[in-house]
């Protein structure tokens, strides 16, 4: 009888004692958040890691955004045909509204070589960038919209039904600009290493 006495004790006794480590451990542990999901270019994967971001300068006003698809479409060279540079920046919706305020003042006034507003005759500097290092510098200048398109995109390759996959909702900005100059970043850095180097380095 006294054994059995002693062997409930010590059973209440090591339950009591799991109890308290339980409810202290749990107090003890940390809170589980969800980290920030990646934006912009960070959440796609490019190759060899460069990719596009734009900074447009409508007067006082600044904007800069990471774009997923640049096409130089016209304007290289001085082929003597008076060609214009035009380009093509596509980026997921969103997150540009002096730019959108730019293609609405196409859209309400047309666009005229004549025609003055905010969004008119803007600046556009385009850096490819890798791993946060300048690859290539395009600077555009007196730019205007010439065309705007909202799109669907989807993965061909597997349908929407099976989940795999899903939708981008794309802006295609087309611009043409009065002019452009491009930097070689890295040029200049060699340049200059070359400079700063002493005889018999």
């Amino acid at each position: 009888m006294n054994n059995k006495l002693t062997a409930t004790t010590f059973a209440i006794l090591a339950f009591s004692m799991a109890s308290i480590a339980l409810v202290v451990g749990l107090s003890q542990t940390t809170s589980i958040t969800a980290a920030d999901p990646p934006k912009g270019n960070a959440m796609y994967i490019f190759a060899e890691g460069v990719n596009p971001v734009a900074t447009f300068s409508f007067g006082d006003k600044t904007e800069t955004a990471d774009f997923q698809i640049f096409s130089q479409t016209q304007g290289f060279g001085n082929n003597g045909r008076g060609t214009s540079p035009e380009f093509t920046l596509t980026k997921i919706a969103g997150g540009t509204p002096y730019l959108y305020a730019a293609v609405d003042e196409v859209q309400a006034n047309g666009l005229d070589g004549r025609q003055t507003g905010d969004y008119f005759d803007f600046n556009v500097r385009v850096e490819l960038l890798q791993a946060g290092e300048l690859v290539r510098v395009l600077q555009y200048d007196r730019c205007n919209i010439v065309n705007y398109k909202v799109d669907t995109r989807t993965d061909n390759e597997e349908g929407y039904t099976t989940g795999k996959t899903g939708f981008a909702i794309t802006d295609t900005f087309t611009i043409g600009c009065g002019g452009y100059v491009p930097e070689n970043p890295q040029l200049e850095k060699l340049m200059e290493e070359k400079q700063n180097r002493k005889p018999y380095q």
